[in-house]
């Protein structure tokens, strides 16, 4: 997780939807960021355990990869979460 990714996504981003965010939206931004990232996972781990019938592969556990990158992607969230509520408040 590259936390000055987040900051310029969420700066840009923030620059037009606190026009029709409400402020627990905004402030919900870094949870949103760590829910999309583990239904990812969630659905590249169900694909490889249902036989790869959504997401293309190119090898056979192509999909449990994804999977396991998600995850990384995720911890990583975690061990950055407070300091992404942070800016948040510092935007709001």
């Amino acid at each position: 997780f590259n936390m000055d990714i987040f900051r310029s996504y969420t700066k840009g981003y923030l620059q037009e939807a606190k026009k029709f965010l409400t402020p627990i939206e905004v402030e919900l931004l870094p949870f949103g960021a760590k829910l999309l990232t583990y239904m990812q996972l969630s659905r590249f781990l169900a694909d490889y355990l249902n036989g790869d019938t959504y997401y293309k592969i190119m090898s056979p556990k192509h999909n449990l990869q994804r999977s396991r990158a998600q995850f990384k992607l995720l911890q990583s969230m975690e061990d950055n979460y407070a300091e992404m509520l942070g800016f948040i408040k510092e935007m709001m």
